[in-house]
């Protein structure tokens, strides 16, 4: 890992996603997650290098490649975690961990997810969906509210007016070689890409390797590629179709192949995700065969 400047006080670890951190003074940093486990050993050999020590962990979301760490740091350091209502909760348990990334995956396989247990903490600051900022180390950050990549998904902004966009928006290759990209409610995506429109910023941070002077048409195109790929999603239901077949004949269509069960539970959830956005705008819905939902196209 690479700490990189971005503006001022607010400097990033440069990996395969971004860690942003913000620095008190030559040691001390406030870190805008945590990023993956697999980072773990990286993260500490970045921080020790640099002679930084973390003082507070300000967290955009529960997903796996940005909370990973937030239990181990806070421990290591005692220092306090800050996530969204939502997100705190999600993170509070195993169970509830389960619920969000494997709900829909077989019983056999979530008894052996053991890949959450490290994503599991408690929170020390709990951000109400009502408050705009919150202050780490002595220092005011500014929430700005993104929700639908995750149910409680936030941006912040730093006192450089650095905008801090964790997964709310893709840019560069990671938008470009997303084949099915994820959002947790993709009509909530979608209204909070339209809202980051307007959001004025010095720098922007995405959290998947971009770090830009302005959005420019960047929103558009996050917005493009979801409508695109819902429509293409659409295009297979020539006729009623279980979720599970669904499922293959998108996996086939894009192809998405894995033979690890983590990852064919995920594919099987994205599917969910755009399901529920067609029916929310009235193109698709369901039918009940023999206790069994089936997923057809509305004429």
């Amino acid at each position: 890992m690479e700490l990189k400047q971005a503006r001022g006080n607010t400097w990033y670890l440069a990996d395969m996603q971004l860690i942003p951190l913000y620095r008190l003074d030559e040691h001390r940093c406030i870190l805008l997650d945590s990023g993956m486990y697999a980072q773990r050993a990286l993260l500490d050999r970045a921080l020790g290098r640099e002679g930084l020590i973390p003082v507070g962990i300000l967290g955009s979301h529960s997903h796996f490649d940005h909370s990973s760490n937030h239990r181990y740091l806070q421990q290591r350091y005692q220092i306090p975690v800050a996530m969204s209502l939502a997100e705190a909760a999600l993170a509070s348990t195993p169970e509830t961990l389960k619920t969000m990334f494997f709900a829909h995956s077989p019983a056999e396989f979530l008894a052996d997810a053991q890949g959450v247990r490290h994503m599991e903490v408690r929170c020390d600051r709990v951000i109400l969906p009502e408050e705009r900022e919150v202050t780490l180390g002595g220092v005011r950050f500014e929430i700005v509210p993104t929700p639908g990549h995750s149910a409680g998904h936030i941006s912040v902004r730093t006192p450089d007016d650095v905008l801090y966009l964790a997964d709310a928006m893709m840019a560069g290759r990671e938008l470009e070689q997303a084949k099915l990209p994820y959002h947790f409610n993709h009509m909530r995506a979608l209204e909070t890409l339209e809202h980051l429109k307007s959001v004025p910023a010095a720098c922007y941070l995405a959290a998947h390797r971009g770090v830009l002077p302005e959005l420019g048409d960047l929103p558009d195109q996050n917005i493009a590629k979801i409508r695109d790929r819902a429509e293409q999603i659409l295009a297979l239901l020539s006729q009623p179709v279980h979720i599970c077949e669904l499922t293959r004949l998108v996996c086939q269509h894009f192809g998405l192949h894995s033979s690890r069960p983590e990852l064919a539970a995920k594919y099987e959830r994205n599917v969910r995700t755009y399901l529920d956005y067609l029916r929310d705008t009235g193109r698709v819905d369901t039918i009940l065969r023999d206790g069994v939902f089936y997923y057809q196209r509305k004429d």
